[in-house]
């Protein structure tokens, strides 16, 4: 059975012969090791910018290759946002709000995604991906939810404060940010990425509560993953922080898989969703993955399997994206302690 096979086995919540393992997007972390950025990887040609990521997980052996990955700021800068993914070792930031009032989201066009010079060399080195490796490992892509799109057009202090003061208009964002994320997906599932991502760090425990979980964030995610379900062989939800409080409203917009942060207990996890959905995490990405020795990697990582269980429906996953000094040999502890874990 070849990575693919048990990572699709593993969200069917079906027992698999090993533990599937995987890292979560980790484009700055590929780049880096050859010491370019982002923007960098735009320029390449795609041939090349396929095979540097496919050599790396020759070495990594991660279950999930991520197309575009660290690139979920390329939607905001089609429809003319301030993006910036030239700093080495940086993930990309948002210079500024593209948008004063909620209102002006009118003004705003979707259509330009497939304008964006970056989106169209990074779904060319997905396809090349999809053709070298794709029928024995998942491709993936990710573009942030829409919650957390809302608040990188709006900001996300005017979009806190809309929310309990102008919740129409709150709705009105969500109905764009739906469909930018949607269309963003389409282009790399029509590229031939098979299983999709939404993070959505601003729907975090830490940041809102669940009756606003459950008033904006939810909804958004229900429907946008409900329009591309058909078309892919899995999808998957990224909330950073703590959202214990409504874990158990995460089956509920039927993802295949939620993706948890270290501050999420996983044996509560498991309590909370074993049988409804799969879940993965949670090694803390800078304690754990960054900052340990591969020996402190392995017992982290079977101290979750142990948390998890084994009768099917977790993965492994770091707590969240790779820091760029993440060492190689920290990966490689990870995916061998998954690999070797007796079932």
């Amino acid at each position: 059975m070849n990575s693919k096979e048990i990572f699709i086995k593993a969200i069917k919540l079906e027992k698999t012969p090993r533990v599937p393992v995987t890292i979560l997007s980790g484009g700055v972390w590929v780049f880096n090791r050859k010491g370019m950025s982002l923007g960098d990887s735009f320029k390449l040609a795609p041939q090349a910018a396929a095979e540097i990521i496919a050599a790396t997980n020759e070495e990594v052996r991660s279950d999930i290759v991520w197309a575009a990955a660290g690139c979920n700021n390329l939607a905001i800068r089609a429809i003319g946002g301030k993006a910036n993914f030239h700093k080495v070792g940086a993930a990309s930031d948002i210079a500024e709000p593209l948008i004063a009032k909620a209102a002006d989201v009118d003004k705003l066009n979707v259509d330009k995604l497939k304008d964006d010079a970056g989106i169209q060399a990074m779904l060319e080195t997905t396809k090349i991906l999809v053709k070298n490796i794709g029928d024995r490992t998942m491709i993936g892509n990710s573009q942030w939810g829409p919650l957390t799109l809302a608040g990188l057009i709006l900001g996300t202090e005017n979009l806190m404060r809309i929310m309990i003061k102008d919740k129409p208009a709150v709705h009105a964002m969500l109905e764009f940010t739906s469909e930018l994320c949607y269309r963003y997906w389409e282009l790399f599932v029509n590229a031939g990425a098979e299983f999709v991502s939404m993070a959505e760090p601003t729907a975090s425990g830490d940041m809102i509560a669940r009756k606003q979980f459950m008033e904006f964030a939810m909804p958004a995610a229900t429907k946008i993953r409900g329009r591309i379900a058909d078309k892919v062989r899995g999808t998957m939800i990224h909330i950073c922080g703590d959202i214990t409080k409504f874990l158990d409203l995460i089956p509920e917009i039927g993802v295949n898989v939620v993706s948890l942060d270290y501050k999420v207990d996983l044996a509560k996890a498991r309590e909370v969703l074993h049988g409804k959905i799969a879940f993965t995490g949670q090694m803390d990405p800078v304690a754990i993955m960054q900052d340990e020795t591969p020996a402190g990697v392995a017992v982290a990582c079977r101290e979750c399997i142990e948390k998890a269980g084994l009768d099917g429906g977790y993965l492994m996953m770091p707590g969240c994206d790779l820091p760029p000094g993440v060492p190689l040999e920290n990966l490689k502890a990870m995916v061998d302690t998954a690999h070797n874990y007796k079932m």
